[in-house]
C-alpha cells in the first residue's frame, strides 16, 4: 500500500508543478528599458499643478514582444502622478513639472509600473530678463544721449534698464503643457502582464 501512496503524492506534486509552469508561461514580461509613450488627456499648468496630483494618460504606441504580439495595447489607460513642481521667478530660473507613471490599466486589470521620471521644462527666465533689461538700458542711453548729452545717456541707461526690469517683472507666463502632449517613460523594472 505504501508504494501507491508515494505514486499518488508524486502524481499530485507533478500535476501542481506543471500547472504552475503553464500558469507562469501564460504571463508576459515587459523588460526594463522598454519605452512607454503616453499622451496626456488634460493640460498641465505650473501655476495650478502640485505634487501628489494625479492625472490620466493614454498609451499612444502599443508595446509588442519579440514575437510581434501586443503586450500593452494602444489606448490603455495610464495613471500619472506629479512628483515635483518648480516655478521660476520673473528674473531667473525656469518652470519644471516632474511626472512619474504609477500604473497601467487594460484588459480589466491594473499593473503597477516602475518607470523613470519625466521632467517637463519651460524656457529660462534669466536670459529673457537680461535681454529686456539690456535692451531697455540701450534704448534709454540712446534717447538720453540725444536729449542731454553724456550725462543724459547715463541717466537714460539707468531709466531704460529700470523700465526693462519692470517689463520683465510683468506679464510672466508660466509653463503650460497642452492636452495631447506625448511623453515617453522608460521602464526601470520588469513588468509582468497576466494573461
Amino acid at each position: 500500500m505504501r508504494p501507491r501512496v508515494w505514486f499518488v503524492l508524486f502524481g499530485l506534486l507533478l500535476t501542481t508543478a506543471i500547472a504552475t509552469t503553464l500558469y507562469a508561461a501564460s504571463d508576459e514580461l515587459v523588460p526594463a528599458g522598454t519605452i512607454l509613450t503616453v499622451r496626456t488627456t488634460e493640460p498641465l499648468y505650473a501655476d495650478y499643478t502640485h505634487p501628489g496630483m494625479r492625472l490620466i494618460g493614454i498609451v499612444d504606441d502599443p508595446v509588442v514582444d519579440v514575437g510581434g504580439r501586443i503586450v500593452v495595447p494602444r489606448g490603455a489607460q495610464a495613471t500619472l502622478e506629479v512628483v515635483g513642481v518648480e516655478r521660476s521667478s520673473t528674473m531667473k530660473g525656469r518652470d519644471r513639472i516632474t511626472l512619474k507613471m504609477q500604473s497601467l490599466h487594460f484588459g480589466g486589470a491594473s499593473y503597477p509600473v516602475s518607470a523613470s521620471y519625466v521632467q517637463l521644462k519651460g524656457p529660462s527666465e534669466g536670459k529673457k530678463a537680461a535681454k529686456k533689461i539690456a535692451g531697455g538700458a540701450g534704448i534709454g542711453a540712446a534717447l538720453g544721449g540725444l536729449i542731454g548729452g553724456g550725462s543724459g545717456a547715463a541717466w537714460g541707461a539707468l531709466a531704460g534698464g529700470g523700465t526693462g526690469a519692470a517689463v520683465t517683472g510683468s506679464g510672466k507666463k508660466h509653463l503650460s503643457i497642452p492636452a495631447e502632449t506625448r511623453i515617453q517613460f522608460q521602464l526601470t523594472g520588469t513588468m509582468r502582464i497576466e494573461r
